[in-house]
């Protein structure tokens, strides 16, 4: 039970663009500092788990997706939704590579899908204009996925 609490805060202090220290997540947590060191041994280990955890619920929407495009989607709307956790899942930790075999049932070329995805959901995250990404995603993944349709 600890270890999903410690996670929880974690997340929580992701999500708020706080650092995950122990002292941080213990604080979030309401736990004692030193009962956080028996499941986890730093803060980085906590971030880890974050990622996974964060990973997880992307594969889920990715995977529970009708098809290419409404995987596409999925996947730039956990990054709409989550703009910390994002950044943290592919500058902290790399989950490329698990990340493009969520889409390698949806297209045969799955990494350029990837690609085009992750640096639209990239450019969604440090722009202001966000109406024109809604109009961007299905011609990219279409365009990206045409190989599939011909």
């Amino acid at each position: 039970m600890s270890r999903q609490l410690i996670v929880a805060a974690a997340t929580a202090l992701v999500d708020r663009d706080h650092a995950v220290t122990l002292r941080a997540v213990s604080r979030e947590a309401g736990l004692p500092t030193s009962s956080i060191y028996p499941h986890f041994p730093a803060g980085s280990a906590i971030l880890l788990a974050v990622c996974h955890a964060a990973f997880a619920e992307l594969s889920s929407a990715v995977l529970s997706a009708s098809d290419v495009h409404a995987a596409g989607l999925a996947y730039l709307d956990f990054a709409a939704l989550h703009p910390s956790r994002y950044r943290v899942m592919f500058g902290a930790f790399d989950l490329a590579e698990p990340t493009v075999r969520l889409f390698t049932g949806h297209t045969a070329n799955a990494l350029a899908l990837w690609l085009g995805l992750h640096g639209l959901a990239h450019q969604r995250a440090s722009s202001r204009r966000t109406h024109v990404f809604s109009a961007v995603a299905p011609r990219l993944i279409n365009s990206l996925t045409s190989e599939a349709l011909s």
